[in-house]
């Protein structure tokens, strides 16, 4: 997602990893189905902050490597 403009509409399709990580995220609500939107970047690869359903949330490239996403806008 790093990739992707800001405002770019992202769904999560599954998770690469089964761990204890991808876990909480599912208890977040981040679950296979998910629209994701991308608000901001920080430089550096740093940070990426995403907006899914009425919650924000700010993780990691590594972390959101775990997802596989298909853009959807």
């Amino acid at each position: 997602m790093s990739e992707y403009p800001i405002g770019a509409t992202a769904r999560i399709l599954h998770y690469t990893h089964n761990d204890a990580f991808t876990e909480r995220l599912r208890e977040f609500g981040l679950i296979p189905g998910t629209l994701i939107r991308l608000l901001r970047k920080a430089p550096f690869k740093g940070p990426i902050e995403i907006q899914y359903r009425h919650s924000r949330i700010v993780l990691r490239p590594e972390e959101i490597r775990h997802m596989q996403l298909e853009r959807v806008g």
